[in-house]
């Protein structure tokens, strides 16, 4: 792997992200990316829909956020493991209950104290943050690095090829080495097209309750932010920073964490034969029910009728959500039961 785009917007980032989480993934499938991260603007929402995509197409899928803290910044926060999921679920509950003085916090404006994410940093990879909203202060990133370590703390450098940002990048360098944690450079994407790029503007003007004219100095208007290929990218940083360039590889390698099958959770009896042959009876005993021998449902019909039930218990014993089934049957058993008490 050469590079790997850790820092990448969805449209689950609302009024930010352009593209569906599918779209990114086919998109960085076609433009040779061997494995993507999915950092929506404290949310988790596309995370599935990104995994599945992922996986049905054969891209490593990273999970993360870019977490809002109570001070306005941001940080790039990447999931390691299971422990890390878990961590990174109840800092962005922390953050949309957030409080302040007291007070509810507007629930368009999740944010989380700084003193959360270090208490809750098991399992996580912390990135600095974006270009124009990360934590570049040195007191911060110490503390930073006292709480995550030397090895799940990494200073992030973009080049959205603006004023300045090389400058930007050297300081960030110069932070990183008298601290002795590695730069990892990433792309901020916030969409999987150029033509896509132009609905980003427009969310932005949106967003920010004004016209697409006036909203141009807030707008990322040169593109830079569309996902484009990894040897692109690459030649991005490989003449000032090809360390950090190296260290997106090298980083991904240790996010291990597979959402399509590392939660543990399986729905009840998911792995009991007895939760299949119990469904299957059910199913069978209605199906005598509403398909009586001897009844007026001819015999051709009747046959199709028990074809089609074999396929679909088949179906659900394959997914393992026989128990699932059987559960929510109990459920309206239980209501049925409830109903006709209240109706005495």
């Amino acid at each position: 792997m050469s590079y790997i785009e850790l820092h990448c917007h969805s449209a689950y980032s609302f009024l930010d992200g352009a593209s569906q989480p599918g779209e990114l993934v086919a998109a960085a499938v076609q433009r040779g990316h061997e494995a993507l991260a999915l950092t929506d603007h404290d949310s988790l929402s596309g995370s599935m829909e990104f995994a599945q995509a992922a996986r049905t197409l054969g891209l490593k899928a990273i999970h993360g956020a870019e977490v809002t803290i109570d001070d306005g910044r941001h940080l790039t926060l990447l999931v390691r493991d299971a422990s890390g999921w878990r961590n990174l679920c109840r800092l962005l509950t922390r953050a949309h209950a957030h409080t302040r003085d007291g007070q509810q916090r507007d629930r368009t404006e999740p944010a989380v104290a700084l003193e959360a994410v270090l208490e809750h940093h098991d399992g996580l990879v912390c990135l600095s943050g974006c270009a124009t909203r990360g934590v570049r202060d040195e007191p911060t990133v110490r503390r930073l690095l006292a709480g995550f370590g030397r090895d799940a703390l990494r200073i992030e450098l973009q080049r959205p090829l603006q004023r300045h940002d090389r400058a930007l990048n050297r300081g960030l360098a110069g932070l990183a080495g008298r601290l002795g944690v590695p730069t990892v450079a990433t792309g901020n994407v916030h969409a999987h097209s150029s033509e896509r790029a132009y609905l980003q503007d427009a969310l932005v003007a949106i967003r920010e309750h004004t016209t697409l004219d006036a909203s141009e100095p807030l707008r990322r208007g040169n593109h830079a932010h569309v996902l484009t290929t990894p040897q692109a990218m690459a030649a991005r940083f490989d003449s000032d920073h090809p360390e950090a360039v190296a260290e997106t590889a090298r980083l991904a390698q240790t996010l291990s964490f597979d959402l399509t099958s590392d939660l543990g959770y399986r729905y009840p009896g998911a792995e009991d034969e007895c939760a299949s042959r119990t469904l299957a009876e059910v199913c069978r005993a209605r199906f005598d029910e509403r398909y009586p021998v001897g009844g007026s449902v001819c015999a051709a019909h009747n046959a199709e009728a028990t074809a089609r039930l074999e396929q679909e218990l088949r179906v659900i014993d394959d997914l393992g959500l026989a128990g699932f089934f059987l559960l929510h049957r109990d459920m309206l058993e239980l209501a049925r039961e409830v109903e006709h008490v209240a109706v005495q």
